[in-house]
């Protein structure tokens, strides 16, 4: 089925290119007077920061500080410096998620170079320190997330300073920080059922990424704008925050089997070495015959597997017809964010449009 949002928008006025210079110019100076901090404190802290700020600095999309600043848009707010600044603490609080996620996975890669745990054992070695590197390079890392995270909320505090409804605001910052840590347990604890149900599955994509990576930052953006309050408005910003978010997640779990690393960043492997029980899996292992659930249930989980078995894997869920069925999917949630959609003005509906296409089409 093809989506209503096949054909929106032009490669001249994507809603994520007006944010990227603007948002760059709020994280550059913020980042450096934080790690000048923390170097003041102590040099040793240097490598630490740095590891932090090249991070944020390095890339990503920044697909959600667009959706914080559309969100404002959406409200009829004018998306100024503390709009601005919740979207960099946004994609602070990312930055964060992204570093702990990458020791609970076990990655290697992000962003195509090593992972800030593998950066800061690699640290470790290189310096000759007494210990395990590795395990360092864990500790490091996990503790380089935890600044990031109190980063996110010291310039989320400067951006609604002075604002009306702080605490509405702040509601929703919360809401977001809350729902994307639950939802990142039940994902580690989708890998350990044995047999988890689609409705679980969907509640983690929902949860883990969905709600976090569109429908907060789109409901923060309005909280932000200082524009009077419109529950109808926040209804369909919902709705089709929702939607958005699980094609994102959907499209995320097909980028984690046949996605280019080269383009993504990362491995194509790793989620199942990791036993991940995406709803690409769950379909796989639904449709296929007795020997693809084999191949599939003797690889998913394995910490050694290979890159022919992964091949092999990657068979069954075409040759199943999973990997169309979550195509299909993808396309019926973009086209409930179409729906959802319609009571919204302009320009805000047209560039939501685009973005529910960069959301769930990357790389597709």
């Amino acid at each position: 089925m093809e989506s209503p949002l096949a054909d929106v928008g032009s490669p001249q006025q994507r809603p994520l290119d007006i944010v990227r210079a603007p948002l760059e110019d709020v994280l550059r100076p913020f980042l450096r007077d934080a790690a000048r901090t923390l170097s003041d404190m102590d040099e040793a802290l240097a490598p630490v920061a740095g590891a932090a700020m090249e991070l944020v600095l390095s890339g990503g999309k920044r697909l959600r500080p667009a959706f914080v600043y559309w969100g404002c848009v959406a409200a009829g707010g004018e998306p100024g410096d503390a709009v601005l600044r919740a979207a960099g603490a946004v994609e602070l609080l990312h930055a964060f998620a992204l570093v702990h996620d990458d020791v609970m996975d076990r990655s290697d890669e992000r962003r195509g170079r090593p992972a800030v745990h593998r950066a800061m054992g690699a640290w470790h070695a290189e310096q000759g320190l007494r210990g395990d590197a590795d395990w360092f390079g864990v500790g490091a890392a996990i503790l380089a997330g935890d600044m990031l995270f109190v980063w996110a909320d010291e310039l989320f505090d400067q951006a609604v300073q002075g604002l009306a409804d702080a605490r509405g605001a702040r509601a929703v910052f919360t809401d977001l920080r809350v729902e994307v840590m639950a939802g990142q347990y039940l994902d580690l604890r989708l890998a350990g059922l044995r047999a988890p149900s689609r409705e679980q599955v969907l509640r983690v994509a929902l949860l883990k990424s969905g709600r976090y990576t569109v429908t907060r930052p789109l409901l923060l953006g309005a909280a932000v704008s200082e524009a009077p309050r419109d529950p109808a408005l926040e209804a369909a910003l919902h709705a089709y925050g929702d939607a958005v978010g699980v094609a994102f997640q959907l499209r995320d779990d097909v980028l984690g089997l046949f996605g280019d690393p080269a383009v993504t960043g990362k491995g194509a492997i790793g989620d199942l070495r990791e036993g991940k029980r995406t709803l690409l899996v769950l379909r796989a292992l639904e449709l296929a015959g007795e020997s693809g659930r084999a191949a599939i249930e003797a690889g998913l989980g394995d910490a050694e597997l290979d890159e022919a078995a992964a091949e092999r894997i990657r068979d069954v869920v075409r040759t199943s017809g999973a990997l169309d069925a979550v195509e299909r999917d993808v396309q019926e949630r973009l086209a409930e964010a179409h729906e959802a959609l319609r009571p919204l003005p302009e320009p805000a509906r047209g560039a939501l449009e685009r973005l529910a296409l960069d959301a769930a089409r990357r790389g597709a």
